[in-house]
This record gives C-alpha cells, structure tokens and sequence, in this order.
C-alpha cells in the first residue's frame, strides 16, 4: 500500500482561474517559507530605515555646513564691498601728511590777494608761496603723485607741476633745474629739483602753489588740513568731508599772479 505524502504545515492557497469550467489550483506555502520571506523582507526594512536615517543625518550636516559656508561668503564680500568703498572715497580725498617741498626755508611772500611785485613794482595777487632757500637746496616731492609738468614758463622759469590723488596740484617754480621727467610716478619726500631763480625772481627761492579742483588755494594752510589725522580718517569712512581750503583774501579770476601763467 502506498503511503500517503504529508504536507509540512503552511497554509493551501486556492487559485481559481477566470475561464468557467476550467479546473482549480493549489498553492501550498509552509511556515518555514513564510517565516522566511518575512525574516529577509524585515531585514531589508530595516536596513533600508537605517539607510534612510545616515542619509538624513549626512543629508542634514552637509546643509548645515553650506549655509555656514555662504554666510562667510556674504560676510567676506561685504567685507570686500566696504573696503572698495572706503578706497574710493580715499581716492577722492587730498594726500595724507603732506610735506613743505623745502626744509627749513623762509617764507618770503605768502598767499594773498594783492601784494607789491618786487621786480614789476605793481600790486597783484599772490596765488601761492615764496620758500627762500639756498641756490641748489633740494625741492621734494610734498606727497606722492605723477609728473604732469617739466619746462620753462614765462615769469615762473623752470617749472615742475604733480599731480595727487583728490584732484590735487602741486606747482614749483624758478626752479635751478628739474630731477623728473613727465608721467614719471614719485614717492613723498623724493627730490624732484633744485632751487633756482629762473623767471622773474629777486634771489633763489621756490614758489610754491597748490590747486584744488583746479583753483589756487593757501599752500600752508592746505598743507596743516592734511595733517589733521581724525578728520581724515572721518572723511574716509564717510562720516565727513575734509574740510576744504579757503582763498584767504585771495580775490577774483585766476590771473591776479603776475609770475603765473594762469593770468
């Protein structure tokens, strides 16, 4: 006698088909494949959820860091924005500490709007200063700047003109001979002549003028303003302007200096 199979315990599933008529089927799953299946597809869950978990965190951190790493940007080119700010009002402002072209030299004639002209014997404006000095004193450089002017003008002699930063001028004249060449960039303090008196000159000295948007203004009191640290520093941050130079008596037009070819 045959013996009987035995099935392993699980469960039978009935698959009917759709066709009327057609025969039926079983599907018998145990236990142990349930137990299985349910075991592998729990593992993968939860690897899957543990997976999912590091990637968050990862996910999380990396944002974290991006969002600090574009606040230090913004940071640093605001950094870079105000810096070229202040650059630029710096290049607008007139040169810091500017010095007297010639050291220990005598004043002899100082900015004003009329004076008597030694050699003409008329009354006119003075439209810079006079800096009395030994012949071949050496003249420097009062801030630096850029050559703009060597040669000889009538009245003035040999003449050396620079050009500074704030649309500043600086001129010298009756000159013994010039050290510079035009477009040639000096450093403050560095020789650009020697005193002279070329031109209409009584002895040797240097007259010395300053323009400020392209009008003569008070060499020594233009000067002593440059020299004013906190109300630099002020106009470079913005706070302030720098004061600017007054013409002190100075009268009307640009021609009142015999000696200057602006007349």
């Amino acid at each position: 006698m045959a013996r009987k199979k035995t099935r392993s315990p699980g469960w039978t599933v009935i698959l009917v088909p759709p066709r009327p008529g057609a025969p039926t089927r079983e599907l018998h799953v145990s236990t142990r494949s349930l137990v299985s299946v349910g075991s592998v597809a729990l593992m993968i869950v939860a690897g899957a959820a543990t997976y999912t978990g590091e990637t968050t965190k990862l996910a999380t951190s990396t944002a974290d860091r991006l969002a600090e790493t574009q606040m230090t940007v913004v940071g640093l080119l605001d950094s870079v924005q105000i810096l070229q700010a202040m650059a630029a009002r710096a290049a607008k402002l007139p040169p810091k500490d500017m010095l007297m072209p010639v050291a220990s030299a005598q004043i002899t004639s100082s900015f004003n709007s009329s004076r008597l002209h030694p050699i003409l014997d008329i009354f006119r404006a003075h439209k810079g200063v006079d800096l009395a000095a030994e012949r071949g004193s050496p003249i420097v450089a009062p801030a630096a700047g850029r050559v703009s002017y060597v040669g000889w003008r009538m009245g003035y002699g040999i003449t050396v003109e620079m050009e500074h930063t704030g649309d500043v001028v600086t001129l010298f004249a009756h000159c013994e001979k010039a050290l510079v060449k035009v477009g040639q960039r000096v450093n403050a303090g560095q020789i650009i002549a020697r005193v002279g008196s070329t031109g209409l000159a009584t002895g040797p000295h240097v007259h010395f003028e300053v323009h400020r948007f392209g009008r003569q203004v008070d060499p020594i009191r233009f000067l002593a303003e440059t020299r004013d640290s906190v109300a630099a520093a002020r106009a470079i941050r913005g706070d302030v302007h720098l004061p600017r130079s007054t013409s002190a008596g100075a009268g009307g037009g640009d021609g009142g200096n015999l000696d200057s070819p602006h007349r």
